[in-house]
């Protein structure tokens, strides 16, 4: 149904023609990891309106700043100019790229973009949100902002409210005189929860409006059409983990003793299609105690019966504090971290549980209070299990204490 009409390092570029007078520009990103999949696979759900697609697959996690960035939007301004209407859309990386856009094509007629980033500046990855896998990663920016003056009159954004970093990058754009809705969710990729999450398909009543031109485009006419599910008051300072918030005023309470954990080795019961280290182990644990403390998981088991985590210390030592943080990105997945215990071990072999929570209260991470246990124990070895049949994924696993 489409073909490849550009292809290059950064980008393919496929169309879509529908034989009709309009066309909409649909940017998308390569990977899970890049949080924005291809409104392409919406396919039933676009295919009902009267407009031909040009598709732009972004393939690489560096939020257009590359060489060939200018050169595409170049090229699709070109493409586009035989269209009396020209329509652009997207989501987090590609609802950036929606706008961008704008600054190549004068003749653009609506810009629709579900969660777009504000920046790719470390400034902004360092929220540890969408962004994260970018700190540090992009060393040439051709685009300070994803937020052109040509934009703001003709596009309307779509955020949720329950996420602290899009709810930052939400408040950015209004700053700059853009037309945002936000609605009352965690989940960052709005477009397929308008579709899937409802009993009503709002996804469809939002592209429905999106084409009609009879109507004003603007932040009030959606905000009465999705009343249903609306935020009407966005909280602005406060962390979340799903629906439960949790102030500035939380703080972690560090013990004064040196933490052993980092010179420790860690190993995990499984792997999953879901995991960083996907055929190792032992690379995929010890993330749990290298890596800089994020909103996402710093390692994933697979789906089975009591998953553990586990860690090796560099030798016999007094154990006096333990701090778990969990995973703050979903409020589904954090919540699978309810019901668990706490295992030690001289040798590895021979396990005594010294700990076990049974309640049902969230633990937080890096949003939140991280779960904190004062111990006193001789150990080498500490083991996390999980009570029952999931996946267990956490952020980062401290130990302090004193070696013998």
């Amino acid at each position: 149904m489409s073909e490849i009409i550009h292809d290059d390092d950064n980008y393919e570029i496929s169309y879509w023609n529908r034989k009709t007078n309009n066309v909409t520009v649909v940017f998308s990103s390569a990977g899970a990891l890049a949080l924005a999949q291809p409104v392409e696979e919406f396919r039933n759900t676009i295919s009902k309106f009267n407009t031909s697609y040009v598709f732009v697959r972004s393939k690489h996690l560096d939020w257009y700043n590359n060489p060939n960035a200018v050169r595409m939007f170049r090229f699709l301004d070109a493409f586009c100019r035989r269209y009396q209407y020209i329509y652009s859309m997207g989501e987090s990386l590609g609802g950036s790229g929606a706008l961008l856009f704008s600054k190549y094509c004068s003749k653009i007629t609506r810009i629709l973009a579900f969660s777009p980033q504000y920046s790719a500046l470390p400034s902004f990855c360092k929220w540890y949100g969408p962004l994260s896998p970018l700190d540090g990663a992009i060393g040439t920016f051709a685009f300070s902002d994803y937020a052109p003056e040509s934009a703001a009159s003709k596009a309307v954004l779509i955020y949720p409210s329950c996420s602290y970093e899009d709810n930052l990058h939400a408040k950015f754009f209004k700053s700059e005189n853009f037309e945002v809705v936000v609605l009352n969710t965690t989940h960052h990729d709005i477009a397929r929860h308008l579709k899937k999450d409802y009993d009503i398909n709002y996804l469809n009543i939002v592209l429905n409006t999106f084409y009609n031109m009879k109507v004003d485009f603007s932040e009030k006419l959606f905000s009465n059409l999705l009343c249903n599910i609306v935020e009407p008051n966005p909280k602005a300072f406060v962390k979340w983990i799903g629906n439960q918030t949790f102030r500035y005023d939380i703080f972690i309470d560090l013990p004064d003793l040196p933490l052993i954990s980092e010179e420790g080795r860690a190993t995990q019961s499984s792997v999953c299609e879901y995991s960083f280290e996907r055929i190792n182990t032992e690379a995929e644990a010890q993330r749990a105690i290298s890596e800089p403390l994020r909103m996402i998981p710093a390692f994933h088991t697979g789906f089975e019966k009591n998953p553990w985590w586990s860690l090796e210390l560099r030798q016999l030592s007094h154990v006096r504090q333990i701090i778990i943080f969990n995973r703050c990105d979903n409020e589904e997945y954090a919540r699978r971290l309810s019901r668990f215990s706490l295992l030690k071990s001289d040798d590895g072999l021979y396990w005594e549980e010294f700990y076990q929570k049974t309640s049902t209260e969230y633990i937080g991470g890096e949003f939140g209070e991280p779960l904190q246990i004062e111990t006193d124990l001789v150990t080498r070895h500490i083991r996390i299990v999980l009570d029952g049949t999931s996946f267990l994924h956490l952020s980062k696993v401290n130990v302090y204490g004193t070696y013998l």
